[in-house]
């Protein structure tokens, strides 16, 4: 489809869909007055076992949206008085950084000195050098005070050129990451140094990464928006509004290591995103976008706590802010395999929430003492105006609130605070139980290059408390003092945070046959993380002994698709040998799995880049060699070399696996033909319902490399509703390797038998060029295929079209917020939006009509979606749900009939699916299993479980009580 967006003719279509999609109902409701600051903190509920106080309100702070403590424990605080849209024309920026200070001695703050003013769009700093390092719209600022009057005098810029998006998303969130570098959110653009002007670098979209001591600058492989943290055990993470948590599995120098590998995803998700982040607000989200609602919206400020304080997991812990949800969230993160994972430390509750809807939390911060220390902007909104149309953007009064601001320590009950003294000597702060003195402590003891404690800090690599091990060790790397003997001791460490970092400062020492020997004996490692990084490390050794090792880790771990990332950064100019280890051993062969075929393939798609005639020949003679089944590994090493050949730009030119095979040189010639039998095969294992099912999806993997008829009939009888769901979606991946018309004819032909999870990903095929896009709108209009099926998203970029046919039949298909055959229906029952409804009343009603499919809480089953947190939709949207649940439908929940080879129909939802059988959810909490055996035909349906009709069970009166009952959970 055309990229280029232009409005529609008539805009009421997309005004019908915006507003269901935009959820800006909320602009007609009265606003609440704004609470005093104990009354606010009255309205907070946070989690048992931890307490909540108010440090700072009014006048003392206003828009307060970061806090940090200087070197010295003295609290500062940066307030955004520019957000949203800066100040008047003409005026002087508005954003400032404060002071506050305890001068009675009573433990709270009641002194405010304005550090630094007129800061343009400023909203994140951290302390270094004796001053602070500020991000600021498109600059990275030092400001600084020479003279003790606790106002800044040097006001310095140290990198510009910085291309903001809008006020949340710019350069900011400095943090000094436990590698000595200072880490930035949100760094594209034309950057350069002030020490080198004239040296200017483009810079992608993603974060900003320099080094203290050069000032050497360079991109981050995560982008992340307003948040940016470091956990006790040295990980870092970033946010951005709808994914609370990310971290990256990889550094950019070493993705850099390995041209010819294409690695997806080093940047991840650690916990739950988009509409899976579930949140509970104690009132109504006023998110921008309805289908937000009671998920993170807004999610920033992420903040792992380091305090030593409270429970185990607490201290585990990444806290998360969301504004539009007036809530802040906590999840434990542990590790999983070679990544992280989070999960909520509460079920159906959040860590704090409020409510007082001018409750703003923005982020949060460690302290000296060991407490969390939050920033409350307290506004009344938070939303940007370039998110809403401007004429519910003329209405808000975007400022409201801006003179006023609360802080808010956080402490688990019944705990100490630690003691902080400035004086004491920097070393003794990497032994503190709080982690801001220990990172403090090694951030000023790298700034100053105090190497004269280097031994002092060589003692500490023995130290009792694991977090002071960690810092010691980076501290002497920060020094330039660590030595072999350092590395060798800590690559025994107890524990596997310590083992891994040295494991991944030894790539930078591997010229010693004592840390090659002490690194190479870690791949036996018990965790998978030291384990990661020891395949990476190896990237920089070359012998065979550490080719023998990558072989180890490959069959031990790399059916791990996040170990594969690390280890294929290791195999640049040995890739097939790896491969060829692998395939050497027989329980790898006989044992294939999807990731088994991904650990193959991507090996060999290197060698396929590579381009080298001697590595290619060796790679298409494993096949040769071992021509025995199973079917898989020959298809994916084939499948992967095809992929890697297209990539390569070296001496064979452009080619392609189809070209070699057709053309090969000399010295492929032989090892070529074994190739082109197994190509021969692909049809066969296709279509073998008795193979394997790794067989048969490796083949399918082949058929783009298969003539254009052939294989297209192969991938029609594949979508057969016979076939299982993985296997629909293969085929549609090996069609879409040459999507056309034709290909759109088989995916409508045979939509009535396509799985529900298939059916997404084939309306994204479908909408991929403009003529298959224009043929499925004509099935769609024909009623062959629904549009119910289509997201809002989908909806509405059809509706923007810059094909003017594509934008009419759009505008016919999904001109209204309900089906034409049910706005009369719809009419009727408008009038229960009007009335007052009695939530006890609506229950009644809930468990009599809809709890049999539906569930909210505890009551009623999970048929269809949880509807638990349905109150942040408006009353007209569920009203339109309610009654017309077919007009937007979620292919995971279409229905699904399954018809036996005895005659008996089943219709549920398809919960699972095998080769050995079929599983169906059925209404009232019920499920049938049913041996693929007895199973004749499975069709999905284009319609929802739930029925339409629903109105000849329910008055108007009732749904007023059924609405009432749902808005009131």
């Amino acid at each position: 489809m055309p990229s280029a967006i232009a409005q529609p003719q008539s805009p009421e279509a997309l005004q019908q869909i915006e507003g269901v999609r935009g959820g800006r109902h909320w602009i007609n409701q009265q606003a609440a007055s704004p609470r005093s600051p104990l009354e606010s903190l009255n309205c907070l509920q946070i989690e048992p076992g931890y307490e909540v106080e108010l440090v700072a309100a009014e006048p003392l702070v206003q828009d307060p949206v970061q806090i940090a403590f200087d070197d010295q424990g003295r609290l500062f605080v940066i307030e955004y008085g520019d957000y949203p849209t800066g100040p008047e024309d003409g005026g002087q920026p508005l954003s400032r950084i404060i002071l506050l200070q305890d001068t009675d001695g009573d433990g709270a703050p009641d002194q405010r000195i304005v550090f630094a003013d007129h800061l343009h769009f400023a909203h994140s700093f951290m302390p270094w050098k004796d001053g602070l390092l500020v991000g600021a719209h498109s600059q990275i600022l030092f400001l600084q005070d020479t003279d003790g009057d606790n106002r800044a005098d040097v006001r310095r810029t140290l990198f510009d050129g910085f291309r903001p998006a809008h006020p949340q998303m710019q350069i900011g969130c400095p943090v000094w990451q436990i590698e000595n570098q200072i880490s930035l959110t949100y760094g594209p653009g034309e950057v350069a140094a002030t020490t080198d002007p004239d040296k200017r670098s483009t810079l992608p979209g993603k974060d900003f990464i320099f080094d203290p001591l050069t000032m050497k600058f360079h991109a981050d492989t995560t982008l992340g928006q307003y948040g940016n943290t470091v956990d006790r055990w040295g990980n870092r993470f970033c946010c951005t509004n709808r994914n609370p948590i990310i971290a990256s599995l990889l550094p950019p120098s070493v993705l850099k290591r390995n041209p010819f590998a294409v690695i997806p995803r080093v940047q991840y998700s650690v916990g739950k995103s988009g509409t899976d982040t579930q949140v509970y607000p104690l009132v109504d989200m006023k998110s921008n976008y309805l289908s937000h609602a009671g998920t993170h919206t807004a999610a920033c400020g992420v903040t792992a706590y380091t305090g030593g304080l409270g429970p185990a997991d607490f201290q585990n812990s990444v806290f998360v802010c969301e504004p539009i949800g007036h809530l802040v969230t906590r999840s434990v993160v542990t590790a999983d395999g070679p990544r992280l994972r989070a999960r909520r430390a509460r079920d159906r509750a959040d860590f704090l929430a409020s409510t007082d809807t001018w409750f703003r939390p923005s982020s949060l911060a460690n302290g000296p003492d060991g407490a969390l220390y939050l920033a409350d902007m307290y506004r009344l909104w938070v939303e940007h105006p370039r998110f809403l149309p401007p004429e519910i953007a003329a209405r808000i009064d975007w400022r409201a609130g801006d003179d006023r601001g609360r802080i808010y320590r956080i402490t688990p009950t019944d705990t100490e605070p630690h003691a902080f003294d400035p004086n004491a000597e920097l070393t003794a702060h990497l032994t503190s139980l709080g982690g801001w003195a220990r990172m403090m402590g090694q951030r000023r003891l790298v700034q100053g290059q105090k190497t004269s404690v280097a031994d002092k800090i060589r003692s500490l690599l023995r130290h009792s408390q694991v977090e002071t091990r960690l810092h010691a060790i980076w501290t002497l790397h920060g020094l330039q003092q660590l030595t072999v003997a350092d590395l060798v001791l800590c690559l025994g460490d107890d524990s596997s945070a310590v083992r891994r970092d040295a494991v991944r400062l030894a790539a930078e020492h591997l010229d010693n046959d004592e840390v090659q020997d002490a690194l190479l004996g870690r791949i036996h490692d018990d965790s998978a993380q030291v384990r990661l990084q020891v395949a990476v490390s190896l990237g920089a050794l070359s012998d065979s002994r550490a080719e023998a090792a990558l072989i180890h880790l490959a069959l031990r771990d790399g059916r791990n698709e996040w170990f594969r990332r690390g280890l294929l950064t290791a195999v640049a100019d040995r890739s097939s040998v790896v491969l060829l280890g692998v395939l050497n051993e027989s329980d790898f062969r006989s044992n294939g799995s999807p990731d088994s075929v991904q650990l193959v393939q991507q090996l060999a798609s290197v060698c396929g880049a590579r381009g080298n005639l001697e590595e290619l020949d060796r790679t298409l003679n494993i096949v040769a060699r071992r021509a025995e089944q199973p079917m898989w590994w020959h298809a994916a090493l084939i499948r992967g070399l095809g992929i890697g050949l297209s990539r390569h730009r070296g001496s064979l030119v452009r080619t392609s696996l189809t070209g070699l095979l057709t053309d090969p040189p000399e010295q492929l010639a032989t090892s070529t033909a074994s190739v082109k039998k197994i190509l021969n095969r692909t049809q066969q294992v296709c279509l073998n319902e008795s193979a394997d099912i790794t067989d048969r999806l490796a083949a399918i993997a082949l058929l783009p490399y298969q003539t254009g008829e052939t294989a297209q009939t192969v991938l029609n009888q594949l979508l057969s509703g016979t076939q299982p769901a993985e296997l629909q979606q293969a085929a549609l991946q090996a069609l879409s390797a040459g999507m056309s018309l034709s290909g759109a004819e088989i995916i409508i032909e045979r939509w009535p038998e396509l799985r529900p999870v298939v059916r997404s990903f084939a309306l994204t095929l479908l909408q991929r060029r403009a003529d298959t896009t224009m043929r499925m709108l004509q099935a769609m209009k024909a009623g062959t295929l629904s549009p119910a099926g289509l997201t809002v998203d989908q909806r509405v970029l059809l509706l923007k079209s810059s094909n003017d046919e594509i934008r009419a039949v759009a505008e016919e298909l999904l001109g209204g917020a309900v089906s034409s055959q049910r706005q009369k229906i719809v009419r009727e029952y408008n009038n229960a939006l009007s009335l007052s409804g009695s939530a006890k009343s609506g229950a009644e009603v809930f468990k009599r009509v809809c709890a049999g499919c539906h569930r909210v809480e505890e009551a009623g089953h999970r048929v269809g979606p949880d509807i638990s947190d349905v109150r942040n939709r408006s009353r007209q949207a569920l009203l339109h749900d309610i009654l017309d649940p077919n007009s937007k439908l979620e292919p995971r929940f279409a229905a699904c009939i399954v018809v036996t080879v005895d005659g008996r129909t089943f219709n549920g939802l398809l919960e699972s699916e095998s080769s050995a059988s079929v599983t169906l959810h059925l209404p009232e909490g019920r499920e049938v299993t049913l041996p693929r055996t007895d199973v004749e035909e499975i069709r999905t349906s284009d319609i929802s479980l739930m029925p339409e009709g629903v109105e000849k069970d329910i008055t108007v009166r009732q749904m007023a009580d059924l609405l009432e009952f749902l808005k009131a959970r």
